[in-house]
């Protein structure tokens, strides 16, 4: 697939801008109430085995292709992949890497959409980065205790302590039960979804 300049951040996935304190982002999500962001997408089928292996492959040649360019973009920028949905997540010490990394995600064979959510501005410090390693783990915890809630089906990112979820939910109940979960965590100041509804 060609490269394309626009973010599909701003596609149907994640429709209007929020706000949030510091940096500013090319990802544009819904905005649910204060501090949360959601979108959604409807799926034919839930997330399988072999869905899995492909997503694992994409991630890794994307991280391939970022290493190539720079050593220092690849330590920066966080590869999410499902369904061939790649997500970038991180703040990056170069402006020119935001357009950088997705155009290198774009040209891996396999790619169905990239969501650029990367930020230019100051490196994290490694008490930032502690902090939302310890949300990302605490948030899983949380998913994982949530009743109506197929942890399993989630993947999660934080970045500076805003939250950023892909997965399937079997109903817009279930994805509102794992926003608000995620919502109600000490110290995340936004969840960007990106969770889509499965039919059957």
């Amino acid at each position: 697939m060609r490269f394309q300049s626009k973010n599909l951040c701003t596609a149907s996935i994640a429709i209007a801008i929020t706000s949030a304190a510091g940096l500013t982002s090319g990802c544009v999500p819904i905005l649910i109430g204060s501090g949360v962001a959601g979108g959604g997408y409807v799926a034919a089928r839930e997330k399988d085995l072999g869905d899995s292996i492909t997503d694992t492959k994409l991630g890794t040649l994307i991280g391939g292709r970022l290493y190539k360019v720079s050593q220092k973009l690849y330590s920066e920028v966080s590869v999410m992949v499902d369904e061939g949905v790649v997500i970038l997540t991180g703040i990056v010490s170069n402006p020119e890497w935001v357009t950088i990394a997705e155009k290198e995600a774009w040209a891996v064979k396999g790619v169905k959409a990239v969501e650029n959510c990367l930020k230019y501005g100051q490196e994290l410090t490694p008490a930032q980065i502690a902090k939302d390693t310890w949300l990302t783990t605490k948030c899983k915890t949380v998913l994982l205790a949530t009743k109506g809630v197929s942890s399993i089906n989630y993947k999660i990112k934080t970045v500076d302590c805003v939250v950023y979820i892909k997965g399937s939910a079997k109903s817009a109940a279930e994805r509102q039960l794992v926003i608000d979960a995620v919502k109600g965590i000490s110290s995340v100041k936004k969840v960007v979804s990106f969770i889509k509804i499965v039919n059957r």
